[in-house]
């Protein structure tokens, strides 16, 4: 009978992310964008519900104080932005697998969503974002003047 061996190397323990990993993070959006102070930049990832209702954004922001998160609304975008401070340790990492830096992410909502009810909410590391949907107008029927009947529009225009 035969048996397998594996060992854990001591390089293994402190190499960073695998080519295939890489590449996955360049896939998917997670690689960091480096600003001119030299603070990493990275695609917050959010997941998105949508109800009868609303839409709800989900991002986790673990170890970053409410008032380092930001959500504004402008011209149809929804920005998030996490600013995060370095942390700071006693001793030399090994490995260092959470990335360190500033978290953003712009979101084009739809139309038809109400800009002014908006509400975020920041609970045990998670931010919740609820983007409620605008009432649906229903269509308005539009009466059609001629030749002996008022019109509303004025007389020598169009």
């Amino acid at each position: 009978m035969m048996t397998t061996t594996r060992y854990l190397l001591p390089g293994s323990l402190v190499a960073g992310t695998p080519p295939i990993g890489r590449l996955f993070e360049q896939f998917l959006g997670y690689e960091a964008a480096i600003r001119e102070d030299g603070t990493p930049t990275y695609a917050l990832p959010l997941d998105i519900l949508e109800t009868e209702d609303a839409y709800e954004l989900r991002a986790t922001v673990a170890g970053v104080p409410q008032d380092s998160v930001e959500v504004t609304f402008e011209s149809g975008m929804l920005n998030i932005a996490v600013k995060a401070a370095p942390v700071e340790v006693q001793g030399t990492f090994i490995r260092q697998e959470r990335p360190w830096g500033n978290w953003s992410r712009k979101l084009e909502l739809p139309k038809e969503i109400d800009p002014a009810k908006i509400a975020a909410q920041f609970e045990n590391g998670v931010l919740r974002v609820r983007v409620p949907k605008a009432t649906k107008v229903e269509p308005v029927r539009i009466a059609i003047g001629g030749p002996g009947k008022a019109s509303a529009l004025p007389k020598g225009r169009g």
